[in-house]
Protein backbone atom coordinates (compact mmCIF):
# COMPACT_ATOMS: atom_id res chain seq x y z
CA UNK A 1 0.00 0.00 0.00
CA UNK A 2 1.01 3.69 -0.64
CA UNK A 3 2.50 6.03 2.38
CA UNK A 4 0.11 9.11 2.05
CA UNK A 5 3.03 11.83 1.50
CA UNK A 6 3.43 9.82 -1.22
CA UNK A 7 -0.23 10.35 -2.74
CA UNK A 8 -0.50 12.99 -5.11
CA UNK A 9 -2.49 15.94 -3.62
CA UNK A 10 -5.48 15.74 -6.09
CA UNK A 11 -5.81 11.93 -5.23
CA UNK A 12 -5.70 12.90 -1.35
CA UNK A 13 -8.54 15.38 -2.47
CA UNK A 14 -11.06 12.36 -3.91
CA UNK A 15 -10.37 10.45 -0.89
CA UNK A 16 -11.37 12.89 1.20
CA UNK A 17 -14.47 13.91 -0.25
CA UNK A 18 -15.56 10.56 -0.44
CA UNK A 19 -15.25 10.60 2.73
CA UNK A 20 -17.66 13.21 3.44
CA UNK A 21 -21.54 11.25 2.81
CA UNK A 22 -21.94 7.18 2.17
CA UNK A 23 -23.87 8.76 -0.87
CA UNK A 24 -20.94 9.44 -2.69
CA UNK A 25 -20.29 7.11 -5.65
CA UNK A 26 -17.63 8.86 -7.56
CA UNK A 27 -15.34 11.84 -7.28
CA UNK A 28 -13.02 13.31 -10.04
CA UNK A 29 -10.78 15.85 -10.80
CA UNK A 30 -11.26 16.71 -14.58
CA UNK A 31 -8.33 18.94 -16.42
CA UNK A 32 -9.23 21.07 -19.01
CA UNK A 33 -8.64 18.60 -21.44
CA UNK A 34 -10.99 16.29 -20.46
CA UNK A 35 -8.84 13.82 -18.63
CA UNK A 36 -9.28 12.86 -15.10
CA UNK A 37 -6.21 13.55 -13.23
CA UNK A 38 -7.54 11.90 -10.23
CA UNK A 39 -10.59 9.79 -9.41
CA UNK A 40 -11.67 7.70 -6.45
CA UNK A 41 -15.10 4.90 -6.38
CA UNK A 42 -16.85 3.74 -3.60
CA UNK A 43 -15.87 0.58 -3.11
CA UNK A 44 -18.23 -2.66 -4.35
CA UNK A 45 -20.17 -0.01 -5.97
CA UNK A 46 -21.06 -1.35 -9.88
CA UNK A 47 -20.97 1.82 -11.85
CA UNK A 48 -24.02 3.06 -14.37
CA UNK A 49 -21.60 3.59 -17.24
CA UNK A 50 -19.32 1.73 -19.58
CA UNK A 51 -15.61 3.58 -19.36
CA UNK A 52 -16.35 5.02 -23.18
CA UNK A 53 -19.64 6.50 -21.47
CA UNK A 54 -17.84 7.75 -18.66
CA UNK A 55 -15.39 9.30 -21.25
CA UNK A 56 -18.25 10.98 -22.94
CA UNK A 57 -20.12 12.55 -19.99
CA UNK A 58 -16.58 13.39 -18.98
CA UNK A 59 -16.40 15.39 -22.22
CA UNK A 60 -20.02 16.89 -21.19
CA UNK A 61 -18.73 18.24 -18.33
CA UNK A 62 -16.39 19.96 -19.97
CA UNK A 63 -18.69 21.32 -22.52
CA UNK A 64 -20.99 22.87 -20.68
CA UNK A 65 -18.24 24.34 -17.96
CA UNK A 66 -16.93 26.31 -20.99
CA UNK A 67 -20.50 27.17 -22.58
CA UNK A 68 -20.97 28.49 -18.64
CA UNK A 69 -18.19 30.63 -19.01
CA UNK A 70 -20.12 32.57 -21.85
CA UNK A 71 -21.93 34.41 -19.35
CA UNK A 72 -19.68 34.91 -16.57
CA UNK A 73 -19.60 38.54 -17.58
CA UNK A 74 -22.84 39.51 -16.85
CA UNK A 75 -23.79 36.79 -14.45
CA UNK A 76 -20.62 36.02 -12.66
CA UNK A 77 -18.56 32.67 -12.73
CA UNK A 78 -20.21 30.07 -12.09
CA UNK A 79 -19.09 27.97 -8.48
CA UNK A 80 -21.07 24.72 -8.97
CA UNK A 81 -24.16 23.29 -10.98
CA UNK A 82 -26.36 20.06 -10.04
CA UNK A 83 -27.91 17.62 -12.41
CA UNK A 84 -30.58 15.38 -10.97
CA UNK A 85 -31.24 11.97 -13.16
CA UNK A 86 -33.03 9.22 -12.67
CA UNK A 87 -30.46 7.08 -11.13
CA UNK A 88 -27.92 9.39 -10.19
CA UNK A 89 -27.00 13.00 -8.83
CA UNK A 90 -24.03 14.43 -10.83
CA UNK A 91 -22.77 17.69 -9.38
CA UNK A 92 -19.96 19.82 -10.78
CA UNK A 93 -17.85 22.21 -8.84
CA UNK A 94 -15.77 24.86 -10.46
CA UNK A 95 -12.17 24.82 -9.66
CA UNK A 96 -9.21 27.06 -10.35
CA UNK A 97 -8.81 25.21 -13.84
CA UNK A 98 -10.23 22.33 -13.36
CA UNK A 99 -13.41 20.09 -12.37
CA UNK A 100 -14.41 18.40 -9.56
CA UNK A 101 -17.29 15.72 -10.56
CA UNK A 102 -19.24 14.26 -8.02
CA UNK A 103 -21.79 11.15 -8.77
CA UNK A 104 -23.90 10.49 -6.20
CA UNK A 105 -26.97 8.46 -4.64
CA UNK A 106 -30.47 10.09 -5.83
CA UNK A 107 -31.10 10.40 -1.87
CA UNK A 108 -28.03 12.89 -1.13
CA UNK A 109 -28.31 15.96 0.57
CA UNK A 110 -26.16 17.60 -2.05
CA UNK A 111 -26.48 21.17 -0.66
CA UNK A 112 -24.69 19.47 2.64
CA UNK A 113 -21.75 17.66 0.62
CA UNK A 114 -21.50 21.19 -1.88
CA UNK A 115 -20.96 22.78 1.44
CA UNK A 116 -18.66 20.43 3.10
CA UNK A 117 -16.43 20.24 -0.06
CA UNK A 118 -15.94 24.22 -0.75
CA UNK A 119 -14.34 25.01 2.25
CA UNK A 120 -11.96 21.83 1.92
CA UNK A 121 -10.77 23.89 -1.55
CA UNK A 122 -9.49 26.55 0.58
CA UNK A 123 -6.89 24.34 3.00
CA UNK A 124 -3.20 24.45 2.12
CA UNK A 125 -2.80 20.45 1.43
CA UNK A 126 -5.29 21.31 -1.81
CA UNK A 127 -3.61 24.47 -3.09
CA UNK A 128 -2.28 23.03 -5.71
CA UNK A 129 -5.44 21.61 -7.51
Amino acid sequence: MQKLENIRPENLFCIAVMDIDKTIRFAGILCKCGRLKAYRRKRGMIPHLSVPETKLVHREAMLKAKMNHVFDQKLGKTNWAIESRDNVKWITIYLERDLLLLSTERSSNHDMIIQKILPMLNLEEYRTI
